[in-house]
């Protein structure tokens, strides 16, 4: 069995996607899923699935949920063996990582962690581009609950990191036209996230672009000034005054202070 959370939530098995019984059934898996490996209380799944106006009979309705999941997992009731488990206070669903995009992008962002530590940026690379491949759109797309959409924003703040730490081992790498291409359309998504723009800014400097660097702190500083009324942060600013510089050292390998660059996003 597959469970997929990074997307469009879904269910596949040995004879294709399992089909789920409407958003209450979507948002139950979505918290389990989201908390794999740790019970989930039998109040919080209440939340999920009900917002602020849950029934009388909401506990049942839950207990009723599970059953109709666990036959979509083809689990026998009380089976201790299966995915879904009664653990009280709540459920908790038991999957091996490489069943669950979630748990396998977990895994392979610690392995590159490690490689970059290591100084293994080749590997470093590798682990997180596979990665950020599991990705197939907003977390959870389909599940409206508004816990679930909160939680969904912290993925995506888990998967910026991971394309941020992706592009400062490719620049170790030397691939500064590959970063600055990737990293084009990421800071165009998301303007405000200080990080991003200055690892684009050392990609175009690093490609003997400084007119373009320059550029792209010029067109940050006037997005957060329009719309936060701020000016960008200390190490931004200092990474524009090296360039404009010349500073020699910027070729080398990225600097570390890169890595306190605020990761506030838009």
């Amino acid at each position: 069995m597959q469970i997929n959370v990074l997307g469009h939530l879904e269910v596949r098995n040995a004879n294709g996607q399992v089909l789920l019984a409407g958003q209450r059934q979507r948002a139950l898996l979505a918290a389990l899923a989201l908390d794999h490996g740790r019970v989930v209380p039998a109040h919080r799944l209440i939340d999920v699935m009900w917002d602020d106006a849950p029934p009388a009979t909401a506990r049942a309705k839950v207990q009723a949920h599970v059953c109709a999941l666990r036959q979509a997992f083809s689990q026998r009731a009380q089976d201790p063996t299966g995915p879904l488990l009664t653990c009280p206070p709540g459920y908790l669903l038991r999957v091996p990582d490489h069943e669950l995009d979630l748990a396998e992008f977990a895994s392979l962002t610690a392995r590159a962690a490690v490689a970059a530590r290591l100084g293994e940026m080749a590997a470093a690379v590798e682990y997180f581009t596979s990665a950020l491949a599991l990705w197939r759109g907003e977390a959870c797309a389909d599940v409206a609950s508004p816990l679930i959409r909160a939680a969904a924003a912290a993925l995506e703040e888990r998967r910026l990191l991971a394309i941020e730490a992706k592009a400062e081992a490719e620049l170790a790498l030397g691939r500064c036209d590959a970063v600055a291409a990737e990293l084009a359309a990421h800071v165009a998504s998301y303007p405000l996230r200080e990080r991003l723009r200055a690892l684009l800014m050392l990609s175009w400097y690093r490609l003997g672009c400084r007119a373009d660097a320059l550029g792209v702190y010029r067109a940050g500083r006037q997005i957060m000034v329009a719309e936060l009324g701020l000016e960008p942060g200390p190490q931004l600013r200092l990474l524009h005054q090296r360039i404009l510089a010349d500073d020699p050292t910027l070729r080398a390998a990225v600097p570390r202070r890169l890595e306190a660059v605020s990761g506030a996003s838009a």
